[in-house]
């Protein structure tokens, strides 16, 4: 071994500094800053939790070009799952989830769709380097989830309120005898992570949520909540990014929105997507980039796409050499 190419140092308190000098003074040949936005980017999910002490959170949701989530709630529901995409942009879904350490809804969703969240790809297909699936977490301040949903089982995270779990012992019970770990938050510690309109009493703090997850070691999460959840995390400032699925369709002013309990001043406060990509999936349209707050312009220079193979496309074609991405980031500790 005589040369050592390096994309970043690591920026780790408990590492960073030395290393490369011991190389240099051992007599390699050491190369740093070698695609550089390449590797932040393939390390987002690390680099956010030394940032912050939490794992970068994915907005995910799948919608009419209405911005739609479904149709009304009561509305018939005909026979089998109402999914709005087609099946190649559902398999790139779960290519999606098998990239990230935790998939995140809320109680609604459970109660509502009973989602199993488990990664469901094609038999013999490559799948990310890990020692289990990704954790299943629901937030869920009243304790509504029931034991009898499919995704209760070991593997499940269910984050409540400390009051919903004094008031609902047998329910925790309940959960915790299908495998299922409940534990209690407190209130949300400031009106920044409080709902629109004031905490209810089983209201928790998100940043606690997601610093709990972060402890946890899990440094890429998915959120695949539907209006209420999606609306809070974005109002709390907690999305890093997005992935949107757009299918050809529309479902009216009465289907149920992207985003409930939260609303901008201006476009020009608006969050929006920067590192923009745009893939085809069949008859759907996956739009997806990193999410940033406040000073949008329409003719912003940042909302230009990297020039980096685009993580979207990897995905799409299970045929082609797929980068290990987020498979490969560092873990604390």
């Amino acid at each position: 071994l005589s040369r050592v190419v390096i994309g970043i140092r690591d920026p780790n308190p408990r590492v960073a500094g030395g290393g490369v000098e011991r190389l240099r003074a051992a007599g390699l040949e050491v190369t740093t800053g070698v695609l550089a936005d390449r590797c932040r980017h393939q390390n987002r999910g690390y680099l956010r939790f030394l940032h912050s002490g939490r794992p970068q959170l994915i907005l995910k949701a799948a919608l009419s070009l209405d911005g739609r989530l479904g149709p009304p709630p009561g509305a018939a529901s005909g026979v089998g799952p109402q999914w709005l995409t087609s099946a190649p942009a559902r398999l790139h879904t779960h290519r999606l989830r098998d990239r990230c350490d935790a998939i995140l809804v809320g109680a609604g969703t459970v109660v509502t769709d009973d989602p199993q969240l488990t990664v469901r790809l094609p038999a013999g297909e490559p799948r990310a380097d890990r020692l289990r699936p990704p954790l299943r977490v629901v937030i869920d301040g009243a304790l509504r989830t029931p034991p009898t949903a499919q995704l209760c089982a070991p593997g499940t995270l269910v984050l409540t309120s400390r009051v919903a779990l004094a008031e609902k012992p047998a329910q925790a019970q309940a959960l915790r005898a299908r495998g299922v770990e409940v534990l209690g938050l407190p209130p949300p510690s400031s009106r920044d992570v409080a709902p629109r309109g004031g905490p209810a009493p089983t209201s928790i703090d998100l940043y606690a949520a997601l610093h709990c997850l972060g402890e946890r070691e899990l440094l890429m999460v998915m959120c695949e909540g539907g209006a209420t959840l999606h609306g809070a995390l974005l109002e709390a400032g907690l999305y890093d990014e997005a992935a949107l699925y757009l299918a050809p369709l529309f479902l009216g002013d009465e289907g149920v929105p992207l985003l409930r309990n939260f609303a901008v001043p201006a476009v020009s406060a608006a969050p929006w997507l920067t590192q923009l990509e745009v893939t085809r999936l069949g008859p759907d349209v996956l739009v997806s980039g990193l999410l940033r707050r406040g000073a949008f312009a329409p003719s912003s220079p940042l909302a230009a796409a990297p020039e980096r193979e685009s993580a979207a496309a990897s995905l799409e074609d299970p045929g082609a050499p797929r980068p290990k991405e987020d498979g490969d980031v560092h873990r604390p500790g």
